[in-house]
């Protein structure tokens, strides 16, 4: 028996330790996966706790319940308990939701530069050589970025219950709305029922909802401030639906 036989080429031996020590490509995939998200929710999750803190101490005492002190019948009363308010749960998500989408104003303004460059060597080509999917998200461009970076200063307003919280989500929601119902009109229209604008669609339904969401979250916010200055209290023996959440 050779040398050969009983003792591998040690080059040969080199390549098959590497590629038993090399990640394998589902590894690698789910590990970009995780970069990915974890990327996505870091920005999300420090301003979150940001707001957090700062409204910790906001939101003051709402009504619970009524209780009924007092030794006898004759001397019984009712009591109103009162405890602790927290942020309603829509505040909590409007908030969350806005880091969510605020934070793609970072990519957006990079897409938005690219889309220019592009727009703009285009303008040399035939009308039939244009991308028009690139022309209108260029023109729409500014509209979508400023109502990105508005969700990242409302977030906080919304967490430490900002005087002018309420209001501003109800702007910030209209402006939303508008900006994507022309936006989704306008690539049908312009486009018709492709499968390429598809993504951009769904990004602006999302968006929609988004809106809805800030609107439940400045009902509560409003909700919220009359059951704590006292209006609407239910009477004795019924329970207080407290804003707390």
């Amino acid at each position: 028996m050779s040398p050969r036989t009983l003792h591998p080429n040690s080059s040969e031996a080199t390549e098959r330790s590497a590629f038993l020590g090399r990640p394998s490509f589902e590894a690698e995939v789910t590990m970009e996966i995780v970069i990915l998200v974890v990327g996505f929710l870091l920005l999300p999750s420090l301003l979150y706790m940001v707001g957090r803190v700062w409204g910790r101490d906001v939101w003051g005492l709402v009504l619970s319940r009524y209780e009924t002190r007092g030794g006898s019948a004759y001397r019984a009363a009712e009591v109103p308990v009162w405890v602790a308010g927290k942020a309603p749960r829509s505040v909590k998500a409007a908030a969350i939701t806005s880091f969510l989408l605020g934070q793609m104003v970072i990519p957006g303004a990079l897409a938005a530069l690219v889309g220019l460059v592009i727009s703009l060597e285009m303008l040399g080509r035939p009308v039939e050589a244009m991308e028009p999917v690139v022309l209108i998200l260029t023109l729409s461009a500014p509209s979508g970025l400023f109502v990105a970076g508005s969700l990242l200063g409302l977030g906080l307003l919304l967490l430490r219950r900002g005087p002018n919280a309420a209001a501003r989500a109800r702007w910030v929601g209209r402006w939303s709305v508008i900006h994507n119902v022309l936006l989704v009109a306008t690539l049908l229209v312009v486009c018709g029922p492709k499968r390429d604008i598809v993504p951009i669609l769904v990004y602006a339904c999302v968006s929609l909802a988004h809106a809805a969401l800030l609107f439940v979250a400045a009902r509560a916010l409003d909700a919220h401030d009359l059951a704590q200055a006292g209006e609407n209290l239910p009477s004795p023996g019924e329970t207080a639906t407290a804003a707390a959440g």
